[in-house]
């Protein structure tokens, strides 16, 4: 991850120095052993992703923010990860930067539970970038799928595909996977494709780790 990037926000929207410690306990947290995709690489992936539409959606500190701590928290088959996330920035946050700053980043993190869907641009925004993978090319979303079932190292193969094919069915069946007219326009019809020939893998009965 990158400290000056994180840095270069931070200061930004009205914090110090401090960003250093902040950003070297999101590095261990991100950083930790157990994670194989909500790592490092996920919010490497997510500022890449929030990068190119910000050219079509614009900039916004409050979103990128969001992006850095969405998942700093994370126990695999919790419910609460965004929860505890969102505390997590509350808590380093405060005292350092303005407060309807943090109460803005809290709430983004809190949507990116994904179980409504966005209303305003602001989360609309964050959920879509967050989501940006299932659009990815079948080999990179199928790579995907595969650390997500390594994190889920309690459950066993059916429990994680039916947990993991009801939330992306749940999604498959909104009227649209994405929010904004941008993510619907380049990425809602790959999204789909990845998701239905997924679903299929999972409810074949061979072996869908091994296809």
């Amino acid at each position: 991850m990158n400290a000056d990037r994180f840095g270069g926000l931070w200061r930004r929207v009205g914090g110090g120095g401090e960003f250093a410690g902040v950003f070297e306990q999101l590095s261990q947290f991100y950083g930790d052993a157990s994670r194989h995709y909500h790592d490092g690489g996920h919010i490497a992936v997510c500022l890449a992703a929030y990068d190119n539409a910000a050219a079509a959606l614009g900039t916004d500190d409050a979103v990128e923010m969001a992006l850095w701590f969405h998942d700093v928290i994370f126990v695999a088959g919790a419910r609460d990860n965004e929860a505890q996330s969102a505390e997590w920035f509350v808590s380093e946050a405060s005292g350092y930067l303005p407060g309807a700053f943090i109460r803005g980043v809290r709430a983004l993190i809190l949507a990116t539970d994904h179980r409504d869907p966005p209303q305003d641009f602001q989360t609309q925004f964050v959920v879509d970038v967050d989501l940006w993978g299932l659009a990815q090319p079948w080999d990179a979303f199928f790579a995907d799928t595969h650390d997500l079932r390594r994190e889920a190292r309690r459950s066993t193969d059916e429990a994680f595909a039916r947990g993991q094919g009801g939330f992306l069915r749940t999604l498959a069946n909104r009227q649209n996977i994405y929010s904004t007219a941008h993510f619907q326009a380049l990425f809602e019809k790959d999204a789909h494709q990845n998701i239905e020939r997924l679903l299929t893998l999972f409810e074949s009965g061979i072996d869908w780790s091994q296809a």
